[in-house]
């Protein structure tokens, strides 16, 4: 013997669960009948969530989420875009570093020129104040290139 899936009592029975008054007939028929049953059990189980959220949750405005990926995918596109260009200019302060080091140990290199460098720039204002000036400028950005280059590197994985 099987039971009818759905019941002609049925729409009923949600109407009367929705307005909260329910007549004795429905009552009987609720009791007999099993879809009614659990047909009342979820409509009471929406009913008890429905109104026991304090704050509805509400959607943000649909610009800003249009915004919000547009921001993002410029974001990415750029960050795909700058990422070759980070990559040459590190390799090139290595190169650079490395060069100078080579340079360094192998005694081509000599610093006699920084102390006279120096000694010009607090002694007079020559010529060369001006280019030694800029150069170590220079030098400052370039190692704060490197040292941003690998903390980015770094911290990306």
């Amino acid at each position: 013997m099987s039971e009818k899936l759905v019941c002609d009592f049925e729409p009923a029975v949600v109407k009367s669960l929705k307005s909260g008054f329910i007549n004795d007939e429905i009552s009987e028929h609720m009791q007999s009948c099993s879809n009614c049953r659990e047909t009342a059990k979820i409509v009471r189980f929406f009913q008890t969530n429905l109104t026991n959220q304090s704050s509805p949750k509400r959607l943000p405005v649909a610009g800003l989420i249009w915004w919000k990926s547009k921001l993002r995918e410029r974001r990415r596109a750029a960050a795909n875009v700058t990422r070759p260009i980070l990559l040459t200019q590190t390799a090139a302060v290595i190169v650079a570093f490395g060069t100078f080091i080579w340079l360094w140990l192998a005694g081509s290199l000599q610093f006699s020129f920084l102390e006279t460098a120096i000694n010009r720039v607090l002694n007079s204002m020559e010529i060369i104040a001006v280019p030694f000036v800029i150069g170590l400028i220079c030098f400052a950005f370039i190692c704060a290139t490197l040292i941003f280059a690998l903390r980015r590197f770094m911290t990306e994985k």
